[in-house]
């Protein structure tokens, strides 16, 4: 505190310098209070499910399920000492996949990809208003399309990152310089691949583009980009966002954003 405080009493410093020591002070203090409330390597763990829960997330019937882990058909689930069968969330990605080559006719009904010809649905949760449950709906929406076996990426536009800390995604020390989505839409030669960008969560088959407060960045490009003929070939603001989604379409279904809470030309690009 003794920079910051000294920097008070000089004349020469000015206001930007003595924000950003504030700033570093902030940043310190938060990360030491990271390390002492949390292991070097925490992460968040989704709970396993029963037969009973599976039978009705895949569609088959709880002695189907039974006969196949005694065939060892399948993935092979955690049996406890009172018989009880459990699945992770990944093993009923893997039971999904076996079922649906055992059973061609019906594969749809257990993996409901999308099959040629069907283009990548992108959902934009936009409201223009602050504490309105936006980001928690963008969450439940992605979770519960990955429940019923679709690949699903969530994007999260919202500098303030709640999308990301729900994930176990800490902005301030989990993300370098363009880890979010600013790094595949920004303006400059430094532009990256967004499936560099792109990473996985606890939670099987849904992948997540995390937010900081970077994103910003984009806010304040854009009307200098508007202004200048120079785009470096990433199109026009509004189409950055779905240029970028463009080269990971093969792998997901469906796209989820969260938006800022404001009409922004982040929200206009992720709505167009």
């Amino acid at each position: 505190m003794s920079s910051v405080a000294a920097s008070h009493g000089r004349s020469d410093v000015s206001s930007d310098d003595r924000v950003s020591a504030h700033a570093r002070l902030l940043s310190a203090q938060l990360q030491s209070l990271r390390e002492r409330l949390f292991p070097p390597e925490a992460h968040k763990e989704l709970r396993k499910f029963t037969s009973g829960e599976v039978s009705r997330l895949v569609g088959v019937s709880d002695s189907h399920l039974r006969q196949l882990s005694l065939d060892k058909l399948g993935p092979t689930p955690d049996i406890q000492s009172n018989g009880r069968r459990l699945y992770s969330l990944g093993q009923i990605g893997e039971l999904r996949q076996y079922l649906a080559e055992a059973r061609p006719k019906d594969a749809l009904n257990f993996l409901p990809w999308r099959r040629d010809g069907e283009r990548l649905q992108t959902l934009a949760c936009v409201n223009f208003k602050g504490g309105s449950a936006k980001t928690t709906t963008t969450l439940y929406l992605a979770q519960w399309l990955a429940l019923q076996g679709y690949r699903v990426l969530a994007v999260d536009l919202d500098p303030q990152a709640s999308l990301s800390a729900m994930f176990g995604i800490q902005p301030e020390f989990d993300l370098r310089w363009d880890d979010t989505l600013y790094g595949a839409i920004r303006y400059d030669d430094k532009r990256k691949p967004l499936r560099d960008i792109i990473r996985k969560t606890y939670f099987h088959g849904l992948d997540l583009v995390p937010g900081n407060l970077e994103l910003m960045e984009f806010e304040h490009e854009t009307p200098r980009a508007l202004s200048s003929a120079h785009r470096n070939d990433g199109g026009m603001f509004f189409e950055r966002v779905g240029n970028a989604l463009a080269t990971v379409e093969n792998d997901y279904d469906l796209v989820i954003i969260d938006c800022p809470p404001q009409l922004g030309y982040l929200t206009l690009g992720a709505v167009c």
